[in-house]
């Protein structure tokens, strides 16, 4: 949001000037505290199925989440656009992903490189399902992380920058322990948190997700990544 430091109030004699309010955060509302509960009971329920729930209940788990989140969109009006399910600007969104995008994926190739794994991946027809279905699994994980999490963020954190570190922190949150994965969604989640308050295009950021996915899990020795996963699964 584009703001100037001075704003002028009229008054019965003269103009006076007075600053803005600059801070990141917007003033705390009821409904900005409705916001910030719903977030922080989200954010629960996600981390207790990464930690818990899906070895122990996970169709329970996935069910009770995707309807708090569905509940949630009715509550908010959210609309598929908003949300960022569309297509119309769907190459303006990509051209501008290109310049966070390119620059990883050139810099994984290079570590693929160093490490010999690069010539390693896998080139069969076999492997295009796998591809097609990370893909898919990281446009999902786009939509929890932006079209949800930074949706709402931004409702009560003004600041584009401010609301997308915190978006990125979420994000790295749920890798947990996993060191590469933290790392790498820490600048991939700001990256794409930043690219979705310019276009909102979720497909786009999906595609960069699986590119930058698929990369990252071929590339790194098996053992710094154990299968790509999280939590408790980390350590099995």
């Amino acid at each position: 949001m584009s703001i100037s430091a001075w704003q002028p109030v009229s008054s019965r004699t003269d103009t006076i000037y007075s600053r803005r309010n600059t801070t990141a955060l917007l003033p705390l509302t009821r409904r900005s505290r409705w916001i910030l509960l719903e977030l922080a009971s989200l954010y629960f329920l996600v981390q207790m199925y990464i930690w818990r729930w899906q070895y122990t209940s996970a169709k329970s788990g996935v069910w009770l989440i995707l309807l708090l989140l569905f509940a949630s969109h009715i509550w908010h009006r959210d609309t598929f656009r908003g949300v960022g399910f569309r297509f119309d600007n769907f190459f303006p969104a990509a051209k501008e992903a290109c310049w966070a995008g390119i620059p990883l994926l050139l810099l994984l190739v290079l570590i693929g490189i160093l490490s010999g794994r690069l010539w390693a991946i896998p080139m069969r027809w076999e492997s295009t399902a796998s591809a097609l279905k990370y893909t898919l699994w990281g446009t999902f994980q786009q939509y929890g992380l932006q079209g949800y999490f930074h949706n709402r963020l931004s409702k009560v954190i003004s600041q584009p920058l401010w609301s997308s570190s915190v978006n990125a922190i979420l994000f790295m949150s749920f890798h947990i322990p996993n060191p590469v994965l933290m790392i790498s969604t820490l600048i991939g989640g700001f990256a794409c948190s930043m690219l979705f308050l310019q276009s909102r295009n979720l497909f786009v950021l999906g595609m960069f997700h699986g590119a930058i996915g698929l990369l990252l899990s071929n590339v790194f020795p098996r053992e710094w990544l154990p299968n790509m996963r999280v939590g408790p699964g980390y350590f099995r």
